[in-house]
């Protein structure tokens, strides 16, 4: 569910024993907990001890499952007596910190050599397992953070950040309720691992079919390759939460038939690479960013569901009209079209449709938390699974466990890290520093602001998953906004999109680079169209900062006014993006020029009327 970069690998399926009873704990005990059971049998505990257990099993199932993404020059026996090194670490200091978290706790404010010690092998095993799960990016980034404030005090003699001694930082940081074990974490290891195991149920009961029968029945015999490639990366995408490995999964698909219709290779990788990282800002799961958002501003998960909803559409429907207008030499019969039998399109498009369905009903009928939610869409799933054929034992939740659980380590992990920036920021002042000196810089102009802002965002995404960009960036980037009058919500979604948008944007575009690879194209021919195709939704963050009614705050007649302005002006600058071809471009005739001029201007006016309204 979360970015992972370029190179998609699973952990390899478990073989032992011990693995396997990991693998189907960690899911289960995350349910649990998520459904607030424990509270049932008057089991009282603190929310850190779970997460202190939770992400140090998490890191000892990574260790001893093999994963590794991001390999030392080091050879395969050393790494294996690392690994159970480091799987044995990690299992005995979660599980005495959890058993005397509590002394611990009452004591934070004396730093012992224990909690040190404790605190230094926590951090240390947490970044480990980051670094085989995601890479160094990541990993570099949380070791500048927690050097930086020293480095930054001493240079500053204390005026710019905050002195605090490394050794109390470490232990606040691990121990602390807003580091390691804060709000990512927590999230993480509840809505997030049920969505996960949703998400498995949905897929193993034949919900992937679904996707893409569902995906050639919404285009119909109006479109191509390249529409059915932006209908199966959105619904797939809005699942998966992954934007490479949406291009991996469905482009080996829709790549090469789009290039099979006439699509030039660069455009069909681009095409694939902007559907797959919109599923990223797609409800339902919005790359597990958006539970994050509910938790942060403390509303339910359907009201960030229904805000986000609007602008993603419009940003898939102003990809259509770039497709319809660039390809419409493509030949829609060559996409190979599944059974025409009723029975056989009630069999395939059930699996995916009704627990999708159901998730909806208990979300926003029912008014059910997200896990409930999530939850009873699976059960839905699992029934839809026993009805095809497809589970018709209970080995089916047993594999949905399995597969679910590489994916929630590597989220709990990324979102642990996550929490050590989170920790420093807060501890030593340098958000509330850093959100003084983008105002400052903005001197007042909110579109200074929203240019630094936007910026900011792309850059400090760049390599970064998602989901810890959003972290990082809320405590930079968001408050700056917020304090100049923009509204709380917007503000959040504003830095979650462009911190999505950072998986296009060169120079680091992941998605870019594994819809290229497939292609056999050029990374910059590629990236380039990737960039227009995707200019509106460039957009659309700016527009909901200026106009809040775009994401549903405001009165449903001002809301239908704007979306259907904004509607028509995406449409309309798409269409002006369109040209079949660089070289085509420079070979224009000043005719076309004007026309092509005119469109985007018009495009541009109804976007400044939409922000008047």
């Amino acid at each position: 569910m979360i970015e992972q970069g370029s190179r998609e690998c699973e952990a390899p399926a478990p073989h032992s024993l011990p693995l396997v009873l990991m693998a189907i704990f960690l899911p289960v005990i995350a349910m649990i907990y998520a459904l607030n059971i424990p509270s049932f049998f008057g089991w009282i505990f603190y929310t850190e001890q779970y997460l202190i257990l939770f992400i140090s099993f998490c890191c000892v199932f990574i260790f001893t499952s093999g994963l590794n993404k991001s390999h030392l020059f080091i050879n395969g026996r050393f790494d294996r007596w690392l690994r159970i090194l480091c799987g044995l670490l990690a299992a005995v200091s979660g599980i005495y910190s959890t058993i005397n978290y509590e002394s611990i706790l009452f004591s934070i404010g004396f730093v012992t050599t224990d909690k040190v010690l404790l605190s230094s092998v926590g951090i240390f095993l947490l970044l480990e397992a980051l670094r085989r799960v995601s890479g160094y990016v990541l990993v570099m980034l949380c070791c500048a953070f927690v050097v930086g404030p020293m480095l930054l005090a001493w240079i500053s003699d204390g005026d710019w950040v905050r002195p605090i001694a490394f050794d109390r930082l470490l232990t606040i940081v691990y121990f602390g309720q807003g580091g390691i074990h804060g709000i990512p974490a927590q999230v993480a290891a509840t809505v997030v691992a049920v969505f996960v195991v949703f998400g498995q149920c949905l897929i193993l009961t034949g919900g992937g079919e679904s996707i893409q029968i569902l995906a050639r029945r919404m285009i119909g015999g109006s479109g191509g390759a390249d529409k059915l490639a932006i209908a199966a990366s959105a619904m797939f995408g809005s699942l998966s939460g992954s934007a490479s490995a949406n291009v991996a999964t469905t482009g080996v698909m829709t790549i090469p038939l789009m290039i099979s219709q006439g699509i030039a290779p660069y455009r069909a990788a681009a095409i694939e690479a902007v559907a797959s990282t919109g599923g990223l800002i797609l409800p339902p799961i919005m790359a597990a960013t958006g539970f994050l958002i509910a938790e942060y501003l403390m509303i339910s998960y359907a009201e960030v569901a229904s805000a986000a909803l609007v602008p993603a559409l419009l940003f898939y429907g102003s990809v259509f009209v770039y497709c319809h207008f660039s390809n419409r030499t493509v030949v829609a019969s060559e996409i190979p079209s599944e059974s025409s039998s009723n029975d056989s399109v009630v069999k395939v498009l059930v699996p995916f449709i009704l627990p999708i369905v159901a998730l909806i009903v208990f979300l926003f009928v029912f008014y059910q938390s997200a896990s409930v939610s999530a939850l009873a869409a699976a059960s839905v799933a699992l029934m839809v699974g026993v009805w095809n054929g497809k589970a018709r034992s209970l080995k089916i939740w047993a594999k949905a466990l399995l597969h679910a659980t590489p994916q929630i380590t590597e989220i709990a992990v990324i979102c642990g890290a996550a929490g050590i920036i989170m920790g420093v920021l807060s501890l030593s002042g340098i958000g509330a520093n850093l959100s003084r000196i983008i105002l400052t810089m903005a001197d007042g102009s909110l579109p200074i602001l929203i240019a630094i802002s936007a910026l900011s965002c792309i850059v400090l995404g760049m390599g970064v998953p998602v989901t810890a960009t959003y972290v990082i960036l809320i405590g930079l980037v968001a408050p700056a906004l917020i304090e100049f009058g923009v509204s709380q919500l917007s503000a959040h979604l504003f830095v979650f999109y462009f911190g999505t948008l950072s998986f296009l944007t060169p120079p680091v575009c992941l998605s870019v680079f594994v819809a290229a690879n497939l292609a056999r194209s050029g990374i910059t021919e590629t990236a380039v169209e990737a960039m227009k195709i995707a200019a509106p939704a460039y957009l659309l963050p700016i527009i909901f900062i200026y106009q809040p009614a775009l994401i549903g705050e405001g009165g449903w007649l001002q809301s239908t006014i704007v979306i259907g302005i904004v509607a028509v002006g995406l449409a309309l600058l798409s269409y002006g993006m369109v040209s079949s071809s660089p070289s085509a471009l420079l070979k224009s005739t000043s005719g076309a020029y004007a026309k092509r001029l005119m469109f985007l201007g018009s495009g541009a006016l109804c976007l400044l009327m939409a922000i008047q309204v």
